[in-house]
């Protein structure tokens, strides 16, 4: 696995491209034709006949820039690299140690610029396309201006991509309210990405993907079925992205934000903790390579695959935080590289004493510290928190059997420490939740539980402090309890039965929804943070959006309201 800093080119496209006898760079004005159109793209070294199939991205917004980032290749995988073709990989073939690709690299030009026609560039260079990571880009873009819009492409000699979008993020003395888009669990088969074009039309500082942006096993819908279910390659694992990213919605989504991913267990396994799986089915599959190397293949196409720049000191590290003036500092923790195995053998719907044992963990002893020690620390308005698993308790049975040990139910002494801690020193501590596939509003109490909640053969303690709120998002197509869960037989009456019996034995549930699909938006000022479940049809390429509820916390005060 590669873990060694990316190799950017530095070196000035609009100095490579002085020696063009009489091409003029900069346009007379506003509408001339944009820079470098006049003169061949094809300067030296650059790419012939590129395609940029899998659109482009703006990645982990900062005040001064993003990580930008293409691939070079067709729709689905498929496509020219220059002189070569990019495998695709379609049935998971290749060799197992290799990138499975005949490709070359290279180099492309990148254009930045404050205005839409690319004309007046603030930034034109050269980027290099890696060969062994796919034939991805990943380029740190720096010196922008904090609080601005930019748009940027990437171009070849004879091909160009799509142009890009994306808004730094406000400066440190900005009161703006900021608006935050979120997604989660988008199995492809499942459904269609409505709710992505969507979320392209929303006036968003950044998006976040709250995990399962690929699925590792295949469900038939109404996209049919996936021949590439749980990949035994990394060529497999990188189909799965450049399958996603063959989707129209999606690409268009990520060419209009800037957009922060976290991962969750999707990305390669259902349920998998730092030394293993759990799913039973797989155990067979995955017999003839080990866990710890699959799990590698699967890290490194997540990060070939996704607009971040890599910590240096730690290069597998996702978690991080960015500062949004001094309304919001977000913080982004990893819930699934660090976590124990789940309890009770991760049986859902049981009672199991082990859920409290102390001593057990989810983010690990160091992350844990650089969360809480964030959170205290922070003097942002709000402290937001992307959160692959729920936060909040969830009963499901008469005897206070907890529904999922996979969340945060299955490592309660660290929850407890968590919420504890918040409620004492934490003011205004926002959870947005992803990975549950229903629609949940709930105020978190410093136990997970509120007073009042069911408890019996399996003790759910009462809290007696509130510590925050939760907004757990639906997903976009994964199967939720009204699409029948697991079983996939469609039944909405059954969900919004077991929408009121949740109610009932959890007090700290103020709104579910087990029927819809969709993504949600946040909106945080001084005075209250406001959250929007948008609703979209999973199963009509064609769907407009709804807004089916929205919940706020007033400033101050962990409740939440209907708004």
């Amino acid at each position: 696995m590669s873990l060694s800093p990316r190799n950017v080119s530095r070196r000035t496209l609009l100095t490579g491209l002085s020696a063009l006898a009489g091409a003029s760079l900069l346009p007379a004005n506003a509408s001339a034709t944009p820079v470098l159109r006049q003169a061949p793209d094809a300067g030296a070294g650059l790419i012939r006949n590129p395609e940029f199939g899998n659109g482009v991205m703006a990645g982990v917004p900062r005040t001064d820039g993003a990580t930008l980032w293409t691939r070079v290749g067709g729709a689905g995988g498929s496509g020219s690299l220059g002189t070569g073709s990019i495998d695709p990989g379609s049935l998971g073939a290749g060799s197992a140690g290799s990138s499975g690709s005949s490709a070359a690299g290279g180099e492309l030009a990148l254009i930045v610029s404050k205005r839409e026609d690319l004309s007046s560039p603030v930034l034109a260079e050269r980027v290099q396309v890696r060969e062994e990571d796919d034939g991805t880009v990943h380029f740190d873009v720096n010196g922008l201006a904090p609080g601005e819009s930019y748009y940027y492409q990437f171009r070849g000699n004879g091909g160009e991509s799509e142009v890009g979008r994306f808004r730094t993020l406000r400066p440190a003395d900005s009161n703006e309210p900021v608006r935050i888009g979120w997604f989660t669990c988008q199995g492809f088969e499942e459904g269609y990405y409505g709710a992505h074009r969507h979320l392209a039309e929303e006036d968003l500082d950044f998006v976040v993907c709250l995990g399962d942006y690929v699925y590792e096993f295949t469900k038939p819908g109404v996209r049919g079925l996936d021949t590439n279910p749980f990949p035994q390659t990394i060529e497999g694992m990188r189909a799965k992205y450049r399958k996603y990213r063959a989707d129209a919605d999606l690409r268009l989504m990520h060419s209009q934000h800037a957009f922060i991913p976290i991962w969750d267990d999707h990305e390669f396994r259902n349920n998998y903790s730092k030394d293993g799986w759990t799913f039973p089915v797989v155990a067979p599959i995955d017999s003839a390579v080990g866990f710890q190397q699959k799990k590698q293949w699967a890290w490194q196409s997540w990060f070939e695959h996704m607009p971040v720049p890599r910590f240096a000191d730690d290069p597998l590290r996702t978690y991080r935080s960015l500062r949004v003036g001094k309304t919001v500092e977000l913080f982004a923790p990893d819930s699934r590289q660090y976590r124990d195995v789940q309890p009770g053998g991760d049986v859902d719907h049981t009672v199991c004493p082990d859920a409290d044992a102390p001593g057990r963990t989810m983010l690990g002893a160091t992350q844990k510290n650089w969360l809480l020690d964030g959170m205290t620390g922070s003097d942002a308005r709000w402290k937001v928190v992307a959160n692959a698993s729920m936060m909040m308790g969830m009963v499901t049975e008469d005897d206070g059997a907890r529904g999922y040990y996979d969340t945060w139910d299955g490592y309660g002494a660290e929850r407890n420490e968590i919420l504890s801690t918040a409620a004492q020193s934490i003011e205004n501590m926002v959870l947005v939740t992803g990975d549950d596939h229903d629609g949940w509003a709930g105020e978190l109490w410093d136990t997970g539980f509120a007073p009042g909640t069911v408890s019996g053969a399996q003790g759910n303690t009462a809290g007696t402090r509130r510590a925050g709120v939760e907004f757990v998002v639906p997903s976009v197509t994964s199967g939720n309890t009204g699409d029948g869960g697991a079983t996939g037989s469609s039944d909405p009456d059954g969900a919004r039965a077991e929408e009121l019996s949740r109610r009932a034995k959890n007090p700290h549930v103020k709104h579910v929804d087990m029927v819809s699909h969709g993504y949600g938006v946040l909106e945080a000022d001084a005075g209250e943070a406001r959250f929007q479940f948008r609703s979209v049809d999973k199963l009509n390429p064609n769907a407009g959006v709804t807004t089916s509820k929205t919940v706020r916390t007033p400033a101050g005060q962990s409740v939440v309201e209907s708004a």
